[in-house]
C-alpha cells in the first residue's frame, strides 16, 4: 500500500512537472523553446513556484518568470491582427466594460468583435485588434485584478491567438461613490459619468449656467443590465429622478455630446 501511494504521489508530481513544461513551450512556441531550453531548466528548476494550491500550472506566474528573463516575445515583426478570446462562466455587459476598459488603459481603444457566444456553459467574446505588439498578459492580469477578476487559465493558441479563462465572481467597474444627502461637484467630463447609486431613493442633477444639458441617464443593476433610461432632447437645469428598485449604478450623459456639460454637473443623492 506505502509503495502504491509513493507511486501516485511521483506519478502526480511527474505529470504536473510535464504540464508545467508543455505550458512554456506553449507560451514560447516550439522553436524557441528549444533554443532555450538550458536557460529554462534553470529558471523552472523550483518547480513548485510556478504550481498552484491545486497542482495547477500558475500560468501569470510562468509568463512572468518568462517575461522578466527576456524569453516572452512581446512584439511582432509587422502588423498582426492579434485574436483575443475571453471566457467567463457567467456572462454579462459588465465583463465587456471591464475588459474593454482595460485594453483601453493599455493602449488597445480599437477593436473588432469577431465572436459572441452565451449559452448555459457560460459565456464567450473573441476580439482582433491590429496591432504590432501582444497584449502583454503579465499587465493585463494585474489591471484586471484591480477590478475583481483573476485569470484561471491563459492559453497561447497561436502566435496570434491567445485565450484568456477569467473568473469574474467579483468584478466591479469604476465608479464615483458619494455619500447620501451631500452635493458634489463633478468636473468636465472626458467620458460619462458612472455613479454608485446603491441604497440611494433619489437623485439630484444640476448643469451649470452656461452649458445646455440634454439629460441621457441611464440607471443599471449590479451585472450592468438596464434597469431603466430617461432621455430628453430639450435643455434642462435641474432634474430629480427616482432610483429604480434594484439599481446599483447610473450613467449620465448628454443626449448630443458632453461638450454641453464642459463645466461639469452637481449632483446629490440621498
Amino acid at each position: 500500500m506505502v509503495k502504491f501511494f509513493l507511486g501516485v504521489v511521483f506519478f502526480t508530481l511527474f505529470l504536473n512537472a510535464s504540464n508545467l513544461q508543455v505550458k512554456i513551450e506553449s507560451f514560447l512556441g516550439k522553436n524557441e523553446y528549444i533554443i532555450q531550453k538550458n536557460l529554462i531548466d534553470v529558471l523552472f528548476k523550483n518547480e513548485d513556484r510556478f504550481l498552484k494550491s491545486n497542482g495547477k500550472v500558475d500560468d501569470i506566474a510562468v509568463l512572468k518568470e518568462l517575461k522578466d528573463n527576456g524569453l516572452l516575445k512581446l512584439f511582432y515583426n509587422s502588423p498582426q491582427n492579434l485574436n483575443l478570446t475571453f471566457i467567463t462562466k457567467e456572462g454579462s455587459f459588465i465583463v465587456l466594460k471591464v475588459i474593454n476598459e482595460t485594453l483601453s488603459l493599455m493602449g488597445y481603444n480599437y477593436f473588432l468583435t469577431n465572436k459572441v457566444v452565451r449559452n448555459e456553459d457560460g459565456f464567450l467574446w473573441q476580439i482582433s485588434i491590429s496591432t504590432e505588439h501582444i497584449v502583454d498578459p503579465v499587465i493585463f492580469a494585474s489591471r484586471l485584478h484591480s477590478r475583481g477578476c483573476f485569470f484561471e487559465e491563459i492559453r497561447r493558441d497561436s502566435p496570434i491567438e491567445w485565450t484568456y479563462r477569467i473568473n469574474s465572481e467579483n468584478i466591479n467597474i469604476e465608479t464615483i461613490h458619494m455619500e447620501l444627502d451631500s452635493t458634489t461637484q463633478l468636473k468636465k467630463p472626458i467620458r460619462p459619468y458612472w455613479i454608485d447609486v446603491y441604497g440611494a431613493k433619489n437623485i439630484i442633477i444640476n448643469s451649470k449656467r452656461a452649458d445646455r444639458w440634454h439629460p441621457s441617464i441611464v440607471f443599471f443593476d449590479e451585472k450592468l443590465n438596464m434597469v431603466k433610461s430617461y432621455k430628453q432632447e430639450s435643455v434642462v437645469k435641474r432634474l430629480k429622478l427616482e432610483v429604480p428598485l434594484n439599481s446599483k449604478y447610473v450613467k449620465i450623459s448628454d443626449f448630443y455630446t458632453l461638450d454641453n456639460i464642459k463645466r461639469g454637473l452637481s449632483i446629490k443623492i440621498q
